[in-house]
């Protein structure tokens, strides 16, 4: 199946040694891209970056070179978004090329014996993060195995975001733990829905219907929102944009007893604290955000690996309500923010142009974001017992926030992206300290991990916002 060649280049990094992969897969083609991908490009080109997901995972179960490389081939034989390679077409416009069959390299990096395989690999994780994919000559996943002692301990993988997204990812994971253990085969049919497929779709009748109808929620929101989400820029020297990471187990105990009363996700609950909390930060109502929305519930996409996801528009009343008042508004609100979340970028580009032409002035900023990257949203386990305020404070006092690297470049002001921990939620936080200081991002963590808390104990408890004086 793969034969080990001499060293090599891969995604910019030296290789000890590599092995070709044979595939071949269904879905060839050229085409345009879809939506989901157009918007992603846009979202890379202004991002200078490949915006790739992946990292260094160890391998602890013994698996070796040749089972990384059969894993390779599954992904490239099986998803057609990794045999896509992206070029300028004839009319200067962006098309893709589908491969039906060709050659991928699995890398090999082998660590001196007085080396240390979690730094090489991390570093090799790092360099290819770094390094911008050539989607015309590239394909858009980097795989390498990591190896100390003829021992694999890392994988290492990156993956272009034009490919897919964090749940095309979990498609991928969840569907190559499922191959047959004996012969490798994929335990269920491989989705029709390619990236080609997908795109002619979109250009049907019954797809621009769909984009027009989420163009119509998008005019209305936007037309009813205030031009700003954040005070004026402050310079507050260098470094401009950070990121940090809040962890609470306080907040994952009382969110979850929150939703369970609701009768929502803690999906929901977080945004309805993140809307709070930024409403009384700013003075700024109603909340208007953009919410990542993962589009995998619509008919025939449960299984795509190419990126769906794209964002969503927002808003929720947040003034003179209490905070179970907020959760449901959000609830509410959420749902046709999913709905209307699946549309042509260019057109809505369009779309907050010409608002601003009509006002004589910028369009509504959309530069808050919120990202639930959980996978299995909305699944919510039970909560056989609330938690008690003895428990939520001794969690309170465990809650952390750490600033990691920063950012060389950002285009939003503040987004906040969830993710799980064992028992914890973690939430990243990206900002431009320009507009949300470090401090203001410190106290707004806090705020909304003593608001989630205080609902625990109180259905009545308000959100404590006011309306937005009246402009003019």
């Amino acid at each position: 199946m793969a034969e080990p060649v001499a060293g090599t280049v891969l995604g910019g990094a030296r290789m000890t040694d590599r092995i070709v992969v044979p595939f071949e897969g269904p879905g060839a083609g050229v085409g345009e891209l879809t939506w989901g991908q157009r918007k992603v490009w846009t979202l890379m080109e202004q991002a200078g970056t490949s915006m790739s997901m992946g990292g260094a995972v160890p391998v602890t179960d013994g698996r070796t070179v040749r089972d990384l490389a059969s894993e390779l081939r599954f992904f490239m034989c099986r998803y057609a978004s990794m045999r896509a390679r992206i070029r300028a077409g004839a009319d200067g416009g962006l098309i893709q090329e589908v491969s039906g069959s060709g050659r991928a390299e699995l890398g090999i990096l082998d660590i001196e014996d007085d080396g240390d395989p979690d730094q090489a690999a991390q570093g090799l994780a790092d360099q290819w993060e770094a390094t911008p994919f050539d989607h015309a000559g590239e394909w858009p996943i980097r795989m390498a195995a990591v190896r100390s002692g003829g021992v694999v301990t890392h994988a290492v993988v990156a993956i272009s975001h034009v490919a897919t997204d964090g749940s095309g990812i979990g498609v991928m994971l969840g569907e190559l733990a499922e191959r047959d253990p004996v012969t490798g085969e994929p335990k269920n049919p491989a989705s029709a829905m390619g990236p080609l497929e997908l795109a002619a779709l979109q250009r049907t009748p019954s797809g621009r219907r769909q984009s027009d109808a989420s163009l119509r929620h998008w005019e209305r929101l936007l037309r009813s929102a205030g031009p700003r989400r954040f005070g004026p820029r402050v310079d507050r020297g260098e470094p401009r944009y950070r990121r940090a990471v809040f962890s609470s187990r306080a907040l994952h105990l009382a969110s979850r007893a929150v939703a369970a009363r609701a009768g929502t996700s803690t999906s929901s609950v977080l945004l309805a604290g993140y809307a709070v909390a930024v409403a009384r930060l700013t003075g700024i109502t109603p909340a208007l955000i953009q919410v990542v929305v993962s589009n995998r519930f619509r008919p025939g996409l449960a299984d795509v690996s190419h990126p769906l996801s794209v964002n969503g528009l927002f808003m929720v009343e947040v003034a003179d309500a209490s905070f179970d008042e907020v959760v449901d508004r959000t609830r509410r609100a959420l749902a046709l923010c999913s709905k209307y979340a699946y549309y042509d970028p260019a057109q809505v580009d369009e779309l907050r142009a010409r608002i601003g032409r009509e006002r004589g002035e910028e369009t509504a900023e959309l530069s808050c974001l919120f990202n639930d990257r959980r996978l299995g949203i909305g699944v919510e386990q039970p909560v056989p017992v609330a938690p008690s305020r003895e428990e939520l404070e001794a969690a309170r006092a465990g809650s952390a926030l750490h600033w990691g690297k920063p950012f060389p470049r950002y285009l939003d002001k503040l987004m906040i992206q969830v993710g799980a921990a064992q028992d914890a939620v973690e939430l990243e936080i990206q900002v431009d300290t320009h507009h949300v200081s470090a401090d203001e991002v410190s106290a707004l963590m806090r705020d909304l991990e003593a608001l989630v808390v205080a609902a625990v104990f109180d259905r009545d408890l308000p959100a404590g916002v006011r309306p937005a004086p009246a402009s003019g």
